[in-house]
């Protein structure tokens, strides 16, 4: 099969999926999604309180974060499997319903119970739900033509911008006026309308992979990201020469090499290992890594600057951040359109470049508002350009009934990323403090310079590995190459 036309593909019942409904209709799932998760860091001191825990509590507390990602990622590659076997749409249903319930049920956490891990247990659940965007972005390869493809990217791009500023001032308010638990409450109708939609609406993708599920594969993978995310998230409050952390990173390393062991005898892979040594993908998936470290990185820095050093409260760091998030709305599209006409290698190096300028310049100015929402813009603008950039490469490059699969593994070590910039963030950020009395331990400059210095060296990393792709063009190239 050669692709939709610009009419889109029909089902048995002669059906036809309209590409521009589905785009409507995924944009606003990234919206929800995002504005939920924008505000599960800053909500995280007045749910300690609701739930009665003191400071010393707080690795306990940031579980709510963490294990989002980690089940996440686990997930990820299984459904997006999933989703080439039986049907993408089929499975971003079974996702979406999944996050619905647990969005549901976390926002009455509190009154079901006392303890903080029912919290953390629903938020696990909810962390499923993270599928659903390698799953929206597979169906959108499905069923847009190859000309429209990167701007529809571009356009969901955008929405995860969307979703993060309405999160951040819309969900700040939410929270400041009524409390974290109507941050989960407010975006129930929605999510449930959408997936009432998703099930009614979309036809199902005719792209199938014919296998079974490599559940071994899928075992050791799971434990691979399992010991190596909980041991770089432990090591902020443990340290990284602590027992239980090292050895929980040496597992994870001896489950990933058990798995991509594994993964050269099965029968049936969990992933086609020659897919991953594409020179496109193996490269475009080092690079996800990189701007997921550097990002979250960053983001979590300017969110620390904006509570220890301007005294911010969440809606006030929240339009701190807005400019980035405005950035990443009016980019999205307009990078998905640059991409269509020049091929995604030279906007991607140009987008994380330009994010290197934007953390030098919070490297040097970052003792302002207006200092550190000219870097906040520039680098917003930046990484842009870099994600839309890198997702297309990733797509353009995967032979079409393994893309929900290769999309899958570029999120997840995207994912890792967001989560190993943060986790040393916060050790540089602990080692560079001074108590100042009356106000609290305050990070020094010296803590801002070398995390921004870091994110800027790891994004270089990524402008010399994206260096090395294969450029061509969008419309002309060929799936697969």
């Amino acid at each position: 099969m050669n692709g939709p036309d610009s009419e889109g593909n029909s089902d048995k019942n002669g059906k036809i999926n309209n590409p521009t409904f589905i785009l409507i209709v995924l944009a606003a799932v990234a919206v929800i999604v995002m504005y939920v998760e924008s505000m599960a860091f800053p909500s995280l001191p007045q749910i300690m309180t609701s739930f009665s825990l003191t400071a010393e509590d707080y690795a306990l507390a940031s579980w709510i974060v963490t294990i989002y990602l980690i089940v996440g990622a686990v997930a990820i590659p299984i459904f997006g499997k999933l989703g080439d076997i039986y049907g993408k749409k089929k499975m971003l249903v079974i996702a979406m319903t999944i996050y619905s319930i647990a969005v549901t049920c976390t926002g009455f956490s509190r009154e079901l119970s006392d303890s903080i891990y029912v919290m953390i247990g629903f938020r696990a659940f909810q962390g499923l739900g993270m599928t659903m965007f390698p799953l929206a972005f597979s169906i959108i390869r499905d069923e847009f033509p190859r000309d429209k493809l990167a701007v529809a990217q571009g356009v969901i791009s955008a929405m995860f911008g969307v979703g993060t500023a309405v999160g951040f001032v819309v969900g700040g308010y939410v929270t400041q006026k009524w409390g974290w638990e109507w941050t989960y409450h407010s975006v129930v109708p929605f999510a449930i309308l959408l997936t009432v939609l998703v099930a009614w609406k979309i036809k199902e993708s005719p792209v199938r992979l014919q296998v079974k599920i490599d559940f071994l594969g899928s075992a050791l993978l799971g434990a691979a990201l399992v010991t190596f995310l909980v041991g770089v998230t432990e090591a902020r409050t443990r340290g990284w020469t602590d027992p239980l952390i090292d050895g929980l990173l040496v597992m994870a390393v001896v489950f990933i090499l058990a798995f991509a062991w594994w993964q050269t005898k099965a029968k049936e892979p969990l992933v086609r290992p020659g897919l991953m040594m594409k020179r496109n993908i193996g490269l475009t998936t080092v690079v996800a890594f990189m701007i997921g470290f550097a990002l979250f990185t960053a983001n979590q820095t300017i969110v620390a600057i904006a509570g220890f050093n301007f005294g911010l409260d969440a809606l006030e760091t929240g339009l701190l951040m807005l400019p980035m998030s405005a950035a990443t709305l009016i980019l999205g599209p307009v990078s998905g359109l640059v991409v269509k006409k020049r091929g995604p290698k030279w906007p991607m190096v140009f987008g994380m470049v330009l994010t290197i300028v934007g953390f030098i310049m919070l490297y040097q100015y970052h003792g302002t508002q207006n200092e550190v929402i000219m870097g906040v813009l520039v680098m917003g603008a930046g990484s842009t350009f870099a994600m839309v950039s890198s997702i297309n490469m990733i797509i353009i490059s995967t032979p079409k009934k393994e893309t929900g699969i290769s999309t899958a593994m570029n999120m997840i070590v995207r994912t890792s990323g967001s989560v190993v910039g943060p986790a040393l963030a916060a050790v540089i950020i602990s080692q560079h403090s001074n108590f100042v009395p009356g106000v609290g331990a305050i990070p020094d400059d010296s803590a801002y310079h070398t995390i921004f210095m870091m994110s800027s060296i790891m994004m270089a990393i990524g402008v010399a590995v994206a260096l090395l792709l294969k450029d061509h063009n969008h419309e002309t190239a060929e799936v697969g190459e």
